[in-house]
């Protein structure tokens, strides 16, 4: 990089030097000459040397020679000196360049389609050096290099060369502004030309990314700093709060706040926030804290980027907003505003070897496009050298021979949908590789659909490396899904049905709901359980399908059940694999799709203040998206706003998570620990000793099932549990036993001890406890809390456990529910011991609730039917105890606890569904495989209110 760098910028020292190489090269030969010369003539001297004429004349020319070799040589040193110099005045350049490749170097750890080659990057370093090339406004060399002779532009490069010595030489600012020019400009056009191919959500990682490694290069960030913001720290053991802190604070903000003392300044944060409880809570309950002064001094004591700390540790929901100002502020507003996307300067970017990559989304057909542009370059169909090919079963032979043609004549070929020729994609690969040396009017233009998880290679690596790549990502807020998904038809769509009055509203309805099932998903767990392929064909064939049941139907007749079933069940519900996500589709379905859409006398609203259009041309439904909708909110999914907030704190999370791994599961650079008091060992020794020490010893099962009268379900029930209890202990133990050893010197460390390691320091939770405890699955971990959250809460399941074990056959008052390894196991031991003592069989029960108006402190004993339990939590909306029903959550109270429910078994003759709303318990946030049961709770409005809110109650609040 800093080759090319001078070359580009001072193109005479780059030639000096090559020349000096030369000469010196040229030096060593002929020193070598002589030296073979005088031996070979002392070797076949006859007679006495002395008198040798010839001799001693030959041997006063190679000395004198040498002389003068030996001068030029001295001369040439010092000259090597000097150009050597002027070359150092670029090495923040090329150092910054280096620090970007290595930067895009590690992207594909979070997505396969982000491989970048050397080559590629090289080519983007020098057009920020030396102008981008098919733009009106030049600079100088960019002018030469395109226009002039090769004699003219030696010369006027010689005379730039001049020109720019000249000026260092008077004025060594401009040289220095000059090389400010080039950092800022090399960092913004690989940043850009980067950031053009990543996905949305993937932005924001590479901004902050780019962001920590410029300060840490710089010195502005301090290891400690940079380790807490990325790692989000949790103090293991935090003392005990105030109630006046528990007024305001929760627990995983109580146990940040606490790992925030490690940074200097804020040493003081956790006496501050017991003592100043109404300024930090005002603080906390800002709608835009980063907005907001700190109480106190404390914003005097800040830098802006320790503020930043303090949102991650206290409202982590305003982070990522933090972040984009911060990246604004300190690199500049084009960093996080990107330019609508130019066809034009995508295609500047690429060469005969270098091919344009497009990423496929739904409603984007980067063709239309590619075939303007060909139009106006000259590249069209009807002329032959342009040639799309929609990639397929049969297609490889007329690819490749098309392939070959271009490479040689020239020409543009654009392969579409490659993802479906898996097996023919590495001979694409050989293709690209020879057209790189071909014509130069060659061009390839490539697009697949991103894979389903980001870690698949559906696309060879090189193919990725050697592309410039396009992620055109549509807007995913409601208005732009909306319009994209009703752009679709066109007014000859709405002429060709019979029954307008009912089919205009109707297909408006139904693209509403394509809009509202594609915008869920961005809501996480919330909004659904998992990501599911809705596209624009489901949409499409719907909208075939209203058309003929329409026109099939008797005169003024509607068929909405039928409509309503096979967009549900058949279409939408095709895709989806999980029950409850189906029920959030019919349900949408059922509110959507009704008499009272094309019943003018009801004041039926599609969302929240947006009423159906019941009539109308294309262009007035065109019209009716862009000026009635109201502006984007979780309300007009049905959610609410609070939901937002979880969705920003999973952003937040995810952002961190892949900063985390593309700095190698590091912090904020080396020595972050030792900052903190301690080397990574350290650290983790002092992990070690406390987990040690707290770690409860197992129980004695033999004592224990000596004390059982009768094995009953719930007996059974316990004697699991207290199993599973001493399968973690004892995995535990040997586990940090080992490590102990491995530490101290005893034992070799493996690959084992290294990652629990690593896991000890980064306070996750090994994989392996996990799956003891049956906190993982075929889809990953299930488990949403830290390592020290997640110890606390076992060592809190073992007291349950120990009171449990001193009589099974006495059940605990009021049973912690989400403290069992297995819930699903104790409910249905309640259920079996109903159906036993009402002589029932067990596959007639069925699940009741009835939520109480205490909490567990206030229940004495269990109750004659049926068990008590606690530790729910409500997500999505909250229980009113005066009520005695489902509401809406307060403002930012995301899992608001439950009271005391009471659980028992009925016959599915005696379930009253009346008023009541099915929710789903899970045993975590992540929603799916952590499906317990269903609990009817009494609701006074519609349950279709809590469906579309995604109300569920969960056993961990993370």
């Amino acid at each position: 990089l800093l080759a090319l760098t001078v070359l580009k910028e001072r193109p005479d020292l780059e030639e000096q030097k090559a020349v000096l190489i030369a000469q010196m090269n040229g030096f060593k030969i002929k020193t070598k000459e002589l030296e073979d010369g005088i031996l070979e003539q002392l070797a076949n001297a006859e007679g006495d040397v002395l008198e040798n004429i010839d001799l001693i004349e030959n041997l006063e020319d190679s000395k004198r020679v040498a002389a003068e070799i030996a001068e030029k040589a001295k001369v040439a040193a010092v000259t090597e000196v000097e150009i050597n110099t002027a070359r150092e005045m670029y090495r923040r350049v090329a150092a910054r360049g280096s620090l970007m490749f290595f930067l895009l170097a590690t992207l594909s750890k979070v997505h396969t389609f982000y491989h970048f080659s050397l080559s590629s990057f090289n080519a983007i370093v020098e057009r920020a050096i030396t102008g981008r090339r098919g733009k009106l406004v030049w600079n100088e060399e960019a002018v030469m290099s395109n226009m002039a002779p090769p004699k003219l532009k030696r010369v006027l490069l010689n005379e730039a060369a001049e020109k720019k010595k000249a000026i260092v030489a008077e004025d060594p600012a401009q040289l220095e502004a000059r090389m400010d020019f080039l950092v800022d400009n090399i960092t913004f056009c690989v940043f850009d030309a980067t950031r053009r191919g990543l996905l949305e959500r993937h932005k924001l990682i590479l901004a902050t990314q780019l962001l920590l490694a410029i300060m840490r290069r710089e010195g502005e960030l301090e290891p400690v700093e940079g380790e807490y913001l990325i790692m989000g720290k949790k103090a293991l053991t935090p003392p005990h709060m105030t109630a006046r802190v528990q007024e305001y604070l929760s627990d995983l903000q109580w146990a940040a706040a606490c790992a925030l003392k490690e940074v200097e300044a804020f040493r003081t944060l956790p006496e501050d926030l017991e003592l100043a409880t109404d300024a930090w809570r005002e603080w906390l309950d800002a709608e835009r804290p980063e907005e907001v002064e700190l109480p106190g001094e404390w914003d005097k004591r800040c830098t802006p980027f320790q503020k930043i700390l303090l949102l991650r540790a206290l409202r982590s929901d305003r982070v990522t907003t933090a972040i984009a100002s911060f990246v604004e502020e300190r690199l500049g507003v084009r960093y996080m505003q990107q330019d609508a996307f130019s066809m034009d300067d995508a295609f500047n970017d690429s060469s005969r070897s270098l091919p344009l990559f497009f990423v496929l989304f739904p409603g984007v057909d980067p063709g239309a496009q590619l075939e303007a542009l060909g139009r106006k370059l000259g590249f069209t169909e009807d002329r032959g050298n342009f040639v799309p090919i929609s990639m397929g079963q049969g297609q490889e032979k007329h690819a490749e021979n098309t392939l070959d043609r271009f490479t040689r004549d020239g020409g543009w070929v654009f392969l579409q949908n490659i993802h479906l020729m898996q097996s023919w994609l590495p001979t694409l690969e050989r293709k690209l590789e020879m057209a790189a040396e071909g014509h130069e009017d060659f061009r390839a233009f490539l697009s697949a659909e991103p894979p389903p998880l980001p870690d698949m290679q559906t696309v060879p690596e090189g193919i990725m490396q050697s592309s410039v790549k396009v992620a055109n990502e549509p807007p995913t807020d409601l208005k732009a899904t909306l319009r994209s998904s009703y752009a679709l038809f066109d007014q000859s769509t709405l002429d060709a049905s019979s029954k307008k009055f009912a089919h205009r509203p109707m297909l408006f309805a139904t693209c509403f709901f394509h809009a509202l099932v594609l915008g869920r998903r961005k809501f996480g767990f919330q909004g659904f359980s998992r990501n599911y392929p809705f596209n624009n064909g489901d949409l499409t064939v719907c909208a075939s399908v209203l058309h003929n049941y329409l026109e099939a139907a008797d005169a003024g007749a509607v068929p909405w059940e039928d409509v309503r079933y096979i967009f549900g069940e058949i279409m939408y519900g095709g895709h989806i694999t999980d029950t409850w996500d189906r029920r959030v589709t019919n349900t949408y379905l059922d509110v959507l799709l009704q008499s009272e859409l094309i019943d003018e006398k009801t004041d039926f609203e599609l969302t929240r203040g947006y009423a159906p259009m019941l009539e109308g041309s294309y262009v007035d439904y065109r019209n009716y998206i862009e000026s009635a909708l109201p502006a984007e909110s979780p309300v007009l999914f049905g959610l609410h706003p609070n939901a937002e907030i979880g969705l920003l704190i999973s952003v937040c999370d995810s952002v961190f998570e892949a900063v985390f791994t593309l700095q190698g599961g590091g912090g904020g650079g080396d020595g972050g620990a030792a900052a903190a008091g301690g080397g990574k060992e350290s650290v983790v020794k002092a992990i070690l000793e406390d987990f040690e020490s707290r770690l409860p010893d197992e129980f004695v099962m033999i004592d224990i099932k000596g004390r059982v009268r009768e094995k009953t379900p719930y007996v059974v029930c316990v004697l699991q549990e207290l199993e599973r209890m001493n399968a973690v202990a004892g995995l535990m133990r040997r586990e940090l036993t080992e490590l102990q050893l491995g530490l101290s010197g005893a034992l070799n460390i493996s690959d084992a001890m290294d990652m629990l390691i690593t896991n000890l320091h980064t306070n996750k939770v090994p994989p392996g406890w996990l799956k003891v405890c049956g906190q993982i699955g075929p889809t990953g971990t299930y488990n949403r809390k830290s390592l020290s959250l997640w110890f606390t809460d076992l060592l809190v399941r073992y007291r349950q456990l120990k009171e449990w074990a001193e009589d099974p056959q006495v059940l605990p008052p009021c049973v912690w529910l989400s403290g069992l390894f297995n819930p699903m196991g104790y409910i249905t031991a309640c259920l079996q011991v109903t159906a036993r003592a009402k002589s029932l069989p067990l596959d007639s029960m069925v699940i009741s609730t009835e939520v109480l108006e205490v909490g567990p402190d206030g229940i004495d004993e269990q109750p004659e039917e049926g068990t008590y339990v606690h530790g729910l939590f409500m997500e999505g909306a909250r229980w009113d105890t005066e009520e005695n029903t489902i509401t809406d959550s307060h403002p930012k109270e995301l899992f608001p606890p439950m009271p005391v429910i009471h659980v028992r078994g009925i016959t599915a003759e005696e379930v009253d569904d009346e008023g009541a709303y099915q929710c789903p318990v899970y045993t975590t946030r992540i929603r799916g495989p952590t499906f317990t049961f269903a609990a009817p709770l009494r609701t006074v409005k519609p349950p279709y209110t809590w469906v579309l809110a995604g109300v569920c109650l969960v056993m961990q609040s993370d």
